[in-house]
């Protein structure tokens, strides 16, 4: 089955509004509790990315060694670590384990879904002129 999710508005900093292929998700790491944000398909992105606010939020393992990451926004100081992801739509419900780079210090980065982990998981159409987006679950064959 396939999940349909319209663009969401965002501002930029600039104030301009533009419309996005964000989705809502619940997010979970060591905490007990998931907490649900609108998250960013970033076909862009390498791996997913949560600012450390996010991450302290989430109780994510930032005990790994602080390593750099190169993006369009420059060179920043990251921890990669782990954390649980929920997707879910009506009857559609997908929970899984997914590689994150946190980046540390404070971060107007948006929590960003990139290809490893998220990616692989989903057939992703993105359809511009409708302003909509669709995942399409793949099945793992053994």
């Amino acid at each position: 089955m396939t999940i349909s999710f319209k663009y969401k508005s965002i501002k930029r900093p600039d104030k301009r509004e533009v419309k996005t292929p964000s989705i809502p998700v619940m997010l979970k790491g060591r905490s007990p509790n998931w907490v649900e944000f609108v998250a960013l398909l970033d076909s862009g992105a390498d791996l997913s990315v949560v600012p450390q606010d996010v991450a302290e939020l989430l109780d994510l393992d930032l005990s790994g060694k602080k390593d750099r990451s190169s993006g369009i926004g420059g060179d920043v100081e990251v921890i990669n670590t782990r954390m649980q992801i929920n997707v879910k739509k009506k009857h559609e419900d997908y929970t899984f384990e997914i590689p994150v780079q946190v980046i540390l210090g404070e971060s107007k980065v948006p929590i960003l879904l990139g290809r490893e982990g998220f990616f692989e998981q989903f057939k992703i159409i993105f359809e511009q002129g409708n302003e909509r987006v669709r995942l399409k679950k793949i099945a793992k064959t053994l």
